[in-house]
């Protein structure tokens, strides 16, 4: 009996991966002038990503949003956002232009 269960653990599973995609909420947001983490209220991410017309099965743990200011650097109460990819390979591995260490 244990053989029937660990091959039925072993086998692979049969039909094409249902893709998941990524929870936006779980995306990194970093302000591009303090570097500082930006934390938002729980939605914020996913409403931005909607009206920018990004789908969550294009995002992935490399992904990254970037403010143009925060609170802690900034007094406005409106920031421009942009999405990134980070990739760790090293062909495409630059230098940081500017940062926090």
């Amino acid at each position: 009996m244990q053989s029937n269960t660990m091959k039925a653990i072993a086998e692979p599973l049969r039909g094409t991966p249902v893709p998941t995609g990524y929870d936006p909420e779980l995306l990194y947001v970093e302000c591009a002038r303090c570097g500082s983490p930006v934390m938002w209220e729980q939605g914020k991410a996913t409403h931005i990503l909607n009206l920018a017309g990004i789908d969550p099965l294009e995002l992935d743990s490399s992904c990254m949003l970037v403010t143009d200011g925060c609170p802690m650097c900034s007094g406005k109460d409106q920031y421009s956002v942009q999405i990134f990819r980070v990739s760790g390979e090293a062909k495409t591995r630059r230098p940081p232009f500017f940062g926090n260490a």
